[in-house]
């Protein structure tokens, strides 16, 4: 009974992750951080930080009003976006 709270906390970082890569674009594969086609250290970071500490993103995400889907994130992202709508 103990391991409930872990369990649920470990499904909140698995859930968390998912949604923020969803909502950045990116996609649930493999990403490429560093590199000229890469999203960035400064983004993985974030997004790690971010679901690591799911409770307060949560938190700060139902005080602030639910963004807006598919938040981009830096300017590769944005690049990606555009490259994958016009071919």
């Amino acid at each position: 009974m103990e391991a409930v709270p872990g369990i649920v906390y470990l499904l909140g970082i698995l859930v968390a992750t998912i949604v923020i890569r969803s909502r950045a674009g990116v996609g649930q594969g493999p990403i490429k951080i560093l590199g000229s086609d890469g999203f960035g250290l400064g983004w993985f970071l974030t997004a790690l930080s971010a679901s690591l500490f799911w409770p307060i993103t949560l938190g700060l995400w139902l005080a602030r009003g639910r963004p807006e889907p598919r938040v981009v994130f830096n300017e590769k992202a944005a690049e990606r976006r555009r490259r994958s709508v016009h071919p």
